[in-house]
């Protein structure tokens, strides 16, 4: 099954709600992105660097 296909069946995890109401702990994040990986066949895969863009944090 290709990861469209997979999609399309909706058989990709969703984000579950955070267990804090601050965020997610780290073990729920790495968790959550294995799970992914996993879904789409592309286990062990990096995770991307979070960045920060200037035009969504302007006021």
């Amino acid at each position: 099954m290709s990861p469209l296909e997979r999609l399309l069946a909706e058989a990709i995890p969703v984000r579950p709600q955070p267990a804090t109401p601050w965020g997610w702990t780290q073990q729920q994040q790495d968790a959550h992105w294995q799970a992914l990986c996993n879904t789409v066949g592309t286990p062990g895969a990096q995770r991307p660097t979070p960045t920060v863009d200037a035009a969504q944090n302007a006021a």
